[in-house]
């Protein structure tokens, strides 16, 4: 879905597709110039997108590498990044959007600003919680600009770690009965998170569907543990003490 073709400055190319993005693109003579990238930073970069339990600290040793690359004249490293992230981005913005041209626009912006502002990342924070930053202020940018809330929950949730439970929905196919059903759900859940104070909503955001942990947040945002952890409380009992709640708990 998304494709960078890295120059002076990185170009990117909309693509309608639902399938999974595309990694940068170089043309023949960079190609040739740098070389190709280490298969073994790759290959670290490829597990954690896929499996959770990824060693930390060698995922981080593989996103340095690259990023030091990139910033010593190997644009095209940039791409094992996209690779990696991509899928999280993409799922996060329309979560956040609720319309898949927005969500990969919104995704696309987001590789974009990080490949321009690469020289500011830090390294004592993960990349993804660098990245995930940059994608959520992004996709509150655009639900400002259009002036309407976004449509938070799917049908599937990312997996949380810390305190806070998650927030399930059905995850079955649906059929066209259900289908309209699980709509009006969506719609119900959107207008709860609605309801809430920005912060509190943003915290929501960054933990369910960004899926950054409370410290990753408290990285991302400069809040303290307590007080993330203490939003994230009351953001769902707020949910729970809503006049929508009745009409969710009957669910679908």
């Amino acid at each position: 879905m998304i494709a960078l073709q890295m120059g002076v400055v990185p170009v990117i190319h909309r693509q309608r597709t639902n399938q999974k993005m595309s990694e940068p693109s170089l043309p023949p003579a960079a190609r040739t110039a740098v070389g190709p990238a280490p298969a073994e930073a790759a290959q670290v970069l490829n597990a954690a997108a896929t499996s959770p339990g990824t060693d930390v600290d060698a995922e981080r040793a593989a996103e340095r590498s690259c990023i030091q690359a990139v910033l010593q004249g190997a644009p095209q490293r940039f791409g094992e990044l996209v690779e990696a992230h991509q899928d999280r981005v993409y799922r996060f913005a329309l979560r956040m959007l609720g319309n898949e041209e927005d969500a990969r626009d919104a995704a696309q912006d987001t590789f974009l600003r990080a490949y321009r502002q690469l020289a500011t990342y830090q390294p004592e924070w993960r990349f993804k919680t660098w990245l995930m930053t940059i994608a959520s202020n992004l996709c509150i940018d655009r639900l400002r600009r259009r002036r309407i809330e976004p449509l938070l929950f799917s049908d599937q949730q990312p997996n949380a770690d810390g305190d806070t439970p998650e927030i399930e929905l059905p995850s079955h196919a649906p059929g066209p009965d259900v289908e309209v059903a699980l709509s009006e759900r969506r719609g119900i859940l959107s207008a709860m998170i609605a309801g809430l104070p920005e912060e509190d909503r943003r915290m929501v955001q960054m933990y369910y569907f960004a899926d950054l942990s409370c410290e990753e947040i408290v990285q991302a945002t400069g809040a303290t543990l307590s007080a993330v952890k203490s939003r994230l409380f009351r953001a769902r009992r707020a949910m729970a003490q809503s006049p929508l709640a009745a009409r969710l708990a009957g669910g679908v």
